[in-house]
């Protein structure tokens, strides 16, 4: 492969000039003079045969190629960057480095606190960022993992056979609601899960979740009464109601509100599994591997914690 003949720095420049749209600031931004950053420009123009920036009034904005080059370059730059600080070895002791994690809150709340301990011992400069999952997380995971180093999230979710992935632990769905609630007794049938209203998370995100695939094994489309882009709230809202919930055994385990009581569904649902995923770009990355190595061992540690069984 032959790559096209333009020295980098002008593509650094190029990423300054498309984010600023602005010479001087760009030029301050990268550490070149106006007239020197004015010069650059007029080279990335002849190499594109684009303007790049047009004057309109008071301001530039970006030709048609110069937004798809845009839309591109953070990306790209963010790879070239990774490849260029490669190193054979990593010493977890004196790195700084910041770990982009995308997860939901459920994960957040079980297996995040094992994670950031271990970090804060064996690395304490290195940095944790915790994302919550997006739409284009689900909808676009390949995108997604290009630009974080970690997504976790049920297996099942979506379907991604080309990335990396490993398996970290299991959670079991369970069935609650209000403990004033006569509506229901201490078990369902199937007609009662089909009336019921449900307070629901990450409607908008998740689309169906593992656990609406599995009611829709049988034949179950559940009605939402509540929507809300968490997990760890679910139960506090079916308090004073007779709408039911769905919980992640682990996460309910923790609650401490006694107002909530259990019901047993029809059919056991199949058990949520918490897997890693990452982009092949990373497979080489002794960091990264350090990283996924770690998260392992934390999510050992959480499939050994026994989960109360008289929760909620």
């Amino acid at each position: 492969m032959e790559l096209p003949s333009l020295d980098l720095n002008l593509v650094v420049v190029l990423h300054a000039l498309l984010e600023e749209r602005n010479v001087t600031r760009a030029g301050q931004r990268v550490g070149l003079s106006q007239p020197g950053t004015s010069a650059a420009l007029a080279r990335l123009r002849r190499h594109f045969h684009d303007p790049l920036l047009d004057r309109v009034g008071t301001r530039y904005e970006l030709t048609p190629l110069a937004q798809g080059l845009y839309d591109q370059l953070g990306e790209t730059l963010d790879h070239l960057q990774r490849v260029l600080k490669a190193q054979p070895q990593f010493d977890p002791g004196t790195t700084g480095r910041r770990f982009v994690v995308r997860c939901s809150d459920a994960v957040l709340t079980v297996l995040a606190p094992l994670i950031v301990a271990e970090v804060a011992q064996a690395a304490p400069d290195v940095v944790l960022d915790f994302r919550t999952i997006d739409h284009t997380a689900v909808t676009d995971p390949v995108r997604s993992l290009s630009e974080i180093d970690i997504l976790i999230a049920p297996r099942g979710l979506f379907s991604v056979p080309e990335m990396s992935s490993v398996e970290l632990y299991e959670d079991r769905w369970l069935c609650a609601t209000w403990t004033g609630n006569t509506q229901v007794g201490e078990a369902l049938t199937i007609d009662e899960v089909r009336r019921a209203r449900w307070v629901m998370p990450y409607q908008e995100v998740l689309m169906a979740s593992p656990a609406d695939a599995a009611l829709a094994a049988l034949g179950v489309d559940r009605h939402c009464a509540v929507r809300v882009e968490n997990f760890t709230i679910l139960g506090q809202l079916v308090v004073g109601t007779n709408l039911l919930v769905l919980l992640h055994e682990r996460l309910a385990s923790r609650y401490t509100n006694t107002e909530l009581r259990r019901v047993e569904l029809p059919q056991e649902l199949a058990p949520v599994t918490e897997v890693a995923w990452w982009h092949p770009s990373r497979r080489l990355d002794p960091g990264h591997r350090w990283f996924i190595e770690l998260i392992q061992r934390a999510a050992s540690t959480v499939a050994r914690i026994p989960v109360d069984t008289d929760s909620p």
